[in-house]
């Protein structure tokens, strides 16, 4: 894969430290694959860049990058395939924020997108994060094609709209695992399976991998559930106003503390291998506040 930070070495060990060299490395990188271009169409990169360089954790990106680690790949392979998954991660967040969604104000301690430049710019923004998440993996058929299956009907866009279509009813478990698994897990098994492909590991460890990420986002969504009950700053209160279907719409907080711990042994258990900056990584995610 093409790169602007080839030689650059960071070692994955989940520490503040190497959480912050990732996200400068990450954030530089999207500055350059989305720079400011003159035209009347200028406002379009201008809200897209708004919403990328919103101060985000760069998870998915740490989820791809920790596997080249592991497996002994230049960092540098990776980064171009983790900017488009987080461009995809940022459509997503940008989408979930309309009106016509979950109609948050507040992404991130920043007013959304949407308010800050208008619903119709939103959208459009959005949009050319998708398509360009796209055109940067295009090169690579296989990543491509994981990511378009991971972003359909099938992936997000079938998990955002049975999120809405249980808004304010009853949902039971296993429509709520669909929710988590399409909704929340979908990237984060991308993005290990990425690091996965780009690694060129076995089909089984791609596989493993793939599965890890998805226990994992489950336990992630749940872990996001019990955090916004009680916490309005995170700037998703409007999951208790929108009466969406959570972890706590069907179990006390004592049951999804296990299942959150069910699905961390699970996704544990699933890497090929020992992985030690994936095993921090899970725990220091999913741990309690």
């Amino acid at each position: 894969m093409r790169g602007g930070c080839e030689g650059e070495r960071v070692v994955f060990v989940y520490t503040q430290e190497r959480v912050l060299a990732t996200r400068s490395l990450i954030d530089r990188r999207l500055k350059q694959l989305v720079p400011i271009r003159e035209g009347p169409h200028s406002l379009i990169f201008r809200a897209a860049l708004y919403s990328l360089l919103l101060p985000g954790k760069r998870l998915r990106p740490f989820l791809t990058l920790s596997v080249l680690e592991e497996y002994e790949i230049p960092v540098y392979r990776g980064v171009d395939p983790s900017c488009a998954l987080e461009m995809v991660h940022t459509y997503s967040l940008i989408h979930d924020d309309l009106p016509c969604m979950d109609n948050d104000d507040i992404r991130r301690g920043k007013p959304s997108l949407h308010k800050a430049f208008g619903e119709g710019t939103a959208l459009l923004a959005g949009n050319f994060l998708l398509t360009r998440a796209f055109e940067i993996v295009a090169d690579h058929p296989r990543l491509l094609t994981i990511l378009t299956s991971r972003c359909g009907a099938d992936g997000l866009i079938g998990g955002q709209l049975v999120d809405l279509l249980y808004e304010g009813r009853k949902v039971d478990w296993g429509t709520l695992q669909f929710i988590y698994l399409n909704k929340t897990a979908a990237l984060f098994s991308t993005a290990l399976e990425f690091g996965g492909v780009i690694a060129e590991v076995s089909e089984g460890d791609r596989i493993a991998l793939k599965m890890a990420g998805q226990y994992f986002g489950v336990a992630f969504q749940l872990r996001d559930d019990l955090s916004d009950s009680i916490s309005e700053g995170s700037g998703k209160c409007s999951d208790l106003i929108n009466k969406k279907a959570t972890c706590l719409s069907l179990f006390s907080r004592e049951r999804a503390e296990e299942l959150i711990t069910f699905f961390l042994g699970r996704a544990l258990s699933s890497l090929p291998r020992k992985m030690s900056s994936l095993r921090e990584l899970f725990f220091h995610h999913l741990k309690a506040d």
